[in-house]
């Protein structure tokens, strides 16, 4: 791909996943199993993955052993910093356990062969076996691995020109026993390629994690300054991938971790980190000034904001002499940012590099910038462009690998090398938000190779992606990597044991981008799983052929965003939602894609380089793995194969999941070469992921093949969808649910069509007939009880043996259940003054306030009112406030129940709290998108009935909905 230009096939040059693939599905584990030799005797010691890479148990392998022991069995180091001694215990650590005898340090030479450490200032032995000037040019973190002989003797020397150089090499060392790799004749010198390797967590306060799929935060700051392990050993795990700083908090941050008094946790914090060579920085929340420094302002020409954050600054580094700087996200999803001041991003960084310069800092500042679906792709790039040249030397933009946001597959971002004045850097995300969570293997290092090496030709050809941010394109002072990263408190870290070689992959491309994906695979697994060959061959395909497998029963061919809810959830981006993300992926009767050309398009391709535009702007060039994210087409569009684009979304999906169950049965060969504990809790994720790849496929065929009425050539079924999905039922009577039944055969059927209900419930089966190819709407009697409440009901068509597809997140829907009108005290629908009303039920909209003599209202301060124009009447809008709202009922004599509908259609819904006379009643659950709960709340009128007051409030800096309210008599 030394053109800049991806070919015209689903291959890249730089993602071996295709090739892999090939391999991979040509001879199943199972087959291989038998030419190997057998797994070792015995059983093996069972482990739960805290150790990930750096275990070290003792070399198996005779010979291995013994030139290891020789070269390696003593180790003299003759004094240095912090950083040198933790590279002399990590030496320690690991040599003692991969030799299987006791090394420690010792200042003088022995009279055998050594190895030796440090630095020619704080060791002889170092300035005399390698000489200055091999050490001139690589920095502070480069550093030298070499066997040298001398009067006929032997010294393995790590050594460097500063001490986070030696840490560095120490880790190299030591993976290179772990790997097997001869010591004889080694030397090596290495240095990094970009002077920022990031980790950016994305941990909030409380303990949860934006995007994390492995438990909870690693950082308790409820118990910090108190130091635990795990934070030594997280500082060692990023030391060994060569990163040299962390961001700790979400880029969803609240300002108080500027706060003086939150100081002091960071302080503790930063100091473990530091004696791994791990500077701790801090995204910033924008608006601090006003959230803690009382202004009423965060203009950054203002006078007294630029005092503000140059005093903090010095705050900061009075407590933390190392720290890094900032990450910011601003002016992007509702976070502040300079633009609410008509300033520009640059206007913003520099107020913060400014204030950092004095003290070494630097400022982040995210290109991840939008304010509409329909800008997304382009508002990063044309906000930017404009501002080359205008930051601050000690600030650099953070641009995500694509344009729209860690999708499966993208183009690389059009920012890269069109900011030839301007500090660069990637962001990469190691967490998998849109690629499978911990349930689907999808190892990514392929995909960021492909991103890579891609060469966007802004500076000529070479100007490839890896080149523009380790500062080789344009010579930007700052540049390099960010990646978001995967870890909790989950024992193993990542919650897969195998997504820990996104974590591995991404540290080690960081240090150094020309690594190849196929390298990194069998290294990862070296220090993972040991060096038993068939384990090594069998885990490499595996991660190397499960990104492709993944995007087969996903997104083939460039779909894109077909995951819902996209919202601030912890499990959202995982499910397909093909009919609620129509925004991105453009799909109807016709044909399917979003056409971002020049001629009949937004405009997209004409961001890059010439000939990538031109590529990019014909179908029959656009390289057809992202002919959907740049083009709109019919679905009969041809293919280089001939295949139609329909034909292939049904072949990649079924092909896909059913490569999954096969990953499965390889993995499974692996019994008595992979310890149990870990060999069973990988099946159990493969088992995860196989009952996920069935719900892909059959929820995204069904999808297209309802929009096309196109069949598949190769396979034939009946599907079903609850359309629309969305539907309040009215308790105690009747409802007509209606299923719409699809016919994918080639004859007509007849079928029976019927509604999966709770018990206590009642729905009555309908049979009808399909013509072939066609699809009809039929309505299932459902008559579901009075009381409010949610239930999932899903249809179920029929006819004989012909197979039916489980497409279940469109064949089932999450019923709200609400009374009839006339059998409630109230049936309050919440919203805005103009919404429409669920049938008979009476308005309740902020301009209903309490007037004596009425039957309810708000008392003093009115909530404000929202209508999202979906689903439908009771749920798309609602009331909603920061602040605590009071209504009042009128209640009839007697005990009564209040049932209260909380959630959003849309997006995140926090806690709502109701209290009655001031005592919580009820609280609710955060809730994702498009999910919602009746919350219960028992009350009473007394002997002759009275008013009452329902105080609705939510957890500080947080925001309840109400959807309705109906109270009935018990």
């Amino acid at each position: 791909m030394s053109s800049g230009i991806p070919r015209r096939s689903v291959l890249t040059a730089a993602a071996v996943s295709g090739a892999v693939g090939t391999v991979a599905s040509s001879a199943p584990a199972s087959a291989q199993a038998r030419r190997d030799p057998a797994p070792p005797a015995g059983a093996l010691p069972a482990e739960d993955g805290y150790q990930l890479w750096l275990r070290y148990p003792r070399v198996d392998d005779p010979g291995w052993l013994r030139r290891y022991r020789a070269a390696l069995g003593s180790l003299v180091w003759q004094g240095g910093g912090a950083l040198q001694r933790s590279a002399v215990d990590e030496l320690v650590r690991g040599l003692t356990g991969l030799l299987g005898t006791r090394v420690t340090a010792r200042a003088s030479a022995p009279s055998g062969p050594a190895l030796v450490v440090g630095t020619p200032a704080g060791s002889d032995l170092v300035r005399t076996l390698v000489p200055a000037s091999d050490l001139t040019g690589l920095g502070e973190e480069g550093y030298v691995i070499r066997q040298v002989h001398r009067r006929g003797r032997t010294w393995t020397v790590v050594a460097a020109q500063a001490d986070r150089g030696v840490l560095y090499g120490a880790f190299h060392l030591l993976r290179l026993v772990q790997t097997r790799r001869p010591i004889e004749h080694v030397d090596i010198t290495e240095s990094p390629a970009a002077p920022l390797r990031l980790a950016n967590h994305w941990d909030n306060m409380d303990g949860s994690i934006e995007r994390g799929y492995a438990g909870r935060s690693i950082f308790h700051w409820d118990r910090l300054p108190q130091l635990e392990d795990r934070y030594t050993d997280y500082a060692r795990v990023l030391a060994s991938l060569g990163l040299n700083g962390a961001v700790i908090n979400n880029v969803n941050t609240t300002a108080e971790y500027l706060s003086a008094g939150f100081l002091g946790k960071l302080a503790a914090l930063a100091g473990v980190l530091r004696r791994y060579g791990v500077a701790l920085y801090v995204t910033a929340n924008f608006a601090a000034p006003i959230d803690l420094g009382g202004l009423g302002t965060a203009d950054p020409f203002d006078r007294g904001v630029r005092t503000w954050w140059e005093r903090k600054a010095a705050e900061i580094y009075e407590k933390i002499e190392d720290f890094g700087g900032f990450l910011v996200k601003a002016n992007s999803e509702g976070r502040p940012g300079p633009l609410d001041y008509g300033r520009t991003h640059a206007d913003g960084a520099n107020l913060l590099a400014r204030a950092l310069k004095p003290h070494g800092g630097i400022v982040m500042w995210r290109a991840f910038v939008h304010d509409s679906d329909q800008e997304w792709d382009r508002q990063g790039y044309r906000d930017f462009v404009p501002l080359d040249g205008k930051f601050e030397d000690n600030a650099v933009v953070q641009i995500k690998n694509g344009p729209i946001d860690f999708q499966v597959r993208e183009p690389a971002h059009p920012l890269f090398g069109s900011l030839p004045h301007t500090n660069s850097m990637i962001e990469l995300q190691v967490t998998q938000e849109y690629t499978g969570h911990v349930t689907h293997l999808c190892y990514l290092v392929p995909q960021w190779k492909e991103c890579l090496d891609f060469d966007t030709l802004k500076a000529g050809p070479g100007s490839t992606v890896a080149r523009v941010v380790s500062g080789r394109v344009h010579p930007y002072p700052l540049c390099g990597f960010a990646g978001v990263m995967n870890f909790g408190d989950d024992r193993n870290w990542t919650g897969s044991h195998l997504a820990a070689a996104n974590t591995h992959g991404y540290g080690r491309l960081s240090w150094n981008p020309d690594l190849s994906a196929r390298d990194l695979a069998a290294e990862w697994t070296r220090m993972t799983f040991g060096n038993d060959p068939h384990v090594v061959t069998t885990v490499s395909e595996l991660l190397l052929g499960s990104w492709r497998t993944y995007e087969d029963y996903t997104s083939p061919l460039g779909t894109g965003y077909l995951t819902h809810p996209p919202d601030g959830s912890v499990t959202g981006h995982l499910d397909p939602s093909p009919t609620t993300t129509t925004q991105f992926h453009r799909s109807d009767g016709e044909g399917i894609g979003y056409d971002r050309t020049a001629a009949t398009g937004d405009g997209f391709t004409e961001l890059y380089a010439p000939a990538v535009r031109d590529a990019y702007e014909s179908p029959a060039e656009c390289p057809e793995e992202l002919l959907l994210f740049l083009h709109h087409v019919p679905y009969t569009h041809r293919l280089d194969d001939g295949t139609t684009v329909i034909q292939h979304i049904y072949d990649t999906h079924f092909s896909g999941a059913r490569r999954v169950r096969r990953m499965r049965e390889e993995w499974d060969a692996l019994r008595g070469r992979v310890d149990h504990r870990r060999l069973a809790d990988v099946h159990r994720r493969f088992g995860d992921q196989v009952a996920a790849a069935g719900q892909w496929r059959d929820t995204l065929v069904a999808y297209w093949f309802g929009l096309s009425r196109i069949r598949d050539e190769h396979r034939a079924w009946l599907q079903a969808a609850i359309d629309p999905a969305d539907a309040v039922l009215i308790g105690g009577r009747r409802n007509d649910v209606p299923v719409r039944v699809a016919n994918a055969t080639g004859s007509g059927l007849r079928a029976v069509t019927s509604v999966e209900v709770p018990d206590g419930w009642q729905a009555e089966p309908v049979t009808h007939f399909v013509a072939a190819g066609d699809a009809r709407t039929v309505e299932v009697a459902v008559v579901p009880p009075v009381t409010p409440c949610l239930a999932p009901v899903r249809a179920r068509p029929a006819s004989g043996r012909v197979a039916v597809l489980d497409s279940s997140l469109l064949a089932e829907a999450q019923a709200v259940v609400t009374p009839p009108a006339a059998r409630c005290v109230h049936a309050l629908d919440a919203g805005t003054s103009s919404s429409p009303l669920l049938e008979d039920y009476t308005r309740l909209s902020p301009a209903d306030t309490w007037r004596e003599g009425a039957d309810f209202g708000w008392v003093g301060t009115a909530p404000a009112a929202s209508d999202g124009g979906r689903p439908d009447v009771l749920r798309r809008d609602y009331v909603r406030g920061s602040a605590p709202a009071v209504l009042r009922l009128r209640l009839p004599a007697g005990p009564c129940t209040a049932y209260l509908l909380t959630g959003d259609p849309n997006t995140f819904t926090r806690t709502l709290i109701v209290r009655v006379d001031g005592v919580e009643r009820a609280r609710g659950d955060d809730l994702t998108g498009r999910r919602f709960q009746w919350l219960r709340v028992p009350l009473d009128g007394g002997p002759s009935g009275r008013e009452t007051d329902l105080e609705l409030s939510a957890k500080p800096r947080e925001t309840w909905h109400l959807g309705a309210c109906v109270v009935l008599t018990d």
